[in-house]
């Protein structure tokens, strides 16, 4: 997505709603619960946080007593997430925007739901990675929900196979591109979506310890379909 259509995108009526439609509803809610007990996991040692694309504000509210931030580009969702987290820093910038004076500077930083592939570009998605990774302080955790473009597509996409071969050379899918139209004709045009892997080789250089962890499946039986890289103990 180009940030013209971010911004018309996330106004004030999305922001009013945005909360019960994709966290509080009984299909989202299991979801939002577990990513609430990894960020527990991940801020229990105390610190600062910086939640990234912070949206409403909904995750910085959960945890009143953590020194934390916030960062969005949405005037209409920093104004809801002012209302809910009182006191509480906010940035209305770009997560593209390389900040020096964050580097090593939080201890925790996250990014939640799938906010980093609201970019234009593949390399685009490599600067907010390169971003949370330089954010993050010696030692700390960068906490990132992914969306899977296999699970998206509902099929195996490879990444790196010795058998995709291109003239000789070495293939790599590293990503897809979706678009989704809303309902009510908000649209989402050219999300992209990195390959899992790809992600996961961006922070690499970065973290000691990169884990791709599972969510839970929406119910018994079912494949887990969410996914979430914690990435930890900052070099």
């Amino acid at each position: 997505m180009e940030t013209k259509q971010v911004l018309e995108t996330y106004d004030d009526d999305y922001a009013a709603t945005y909360n019960q439609k994709f966290l509080l509803n009984e299909s989202s809610k299991r979801d939002a619960d577990f990513e609430a007990s990894l960020l527990r996991q991940c801020l229990n040692k105390g610190g600062t946080w910086l939640d990234v694309a912070c949206g409403t504000g909904y995750f910085l509210s959960l945890f009143p007593d953590v020194k934390r931030a916030g960062l969005d580009i949405s005037p209409a969702m920093l104004a809801h997430a002012r209302r809910e987290n009182p006191g509480v820093e906010f940035f209305q910038r770009s997560f593209l925007d390389e900040i020096p004076e964050w580097d090593g500077r939080w201890d925790v930083v996250s990014c939640m739901w799938y906010a980093y592939a609201l970019v234009p570009s593949m390399g685009d998605i490599k600067r907010v990675v390169d971003n949370l990774g330089r954010w993050t302080a010696k030692g700390g955790t960068c906490f990132l929900p992914v969306c899977d473009p296999s699970d998206m597509c509902k099929t195996k996409i490879p990444y790196l196979d010795p058998d995709l071969e291109f003239y000789g050379g070495q293939l790599m899918i590293t990503g897809v591109t979706w678009t989704w139209i809303e309902t009510d004709g908000k649209r989402h045009d050219d999300v992209v979506a990195p390959h899992v892997p790809h992600i996961v080789a961006m922070l690499e250089p970065r973290f000691q310890d990169v884990e791709v962890v599972g969510y839970p499946p929406p119910q018994p039986g079912w494949a887990s379909q969410r996914k979430a890289i914690v990435a930890r103990k900052k070099r």
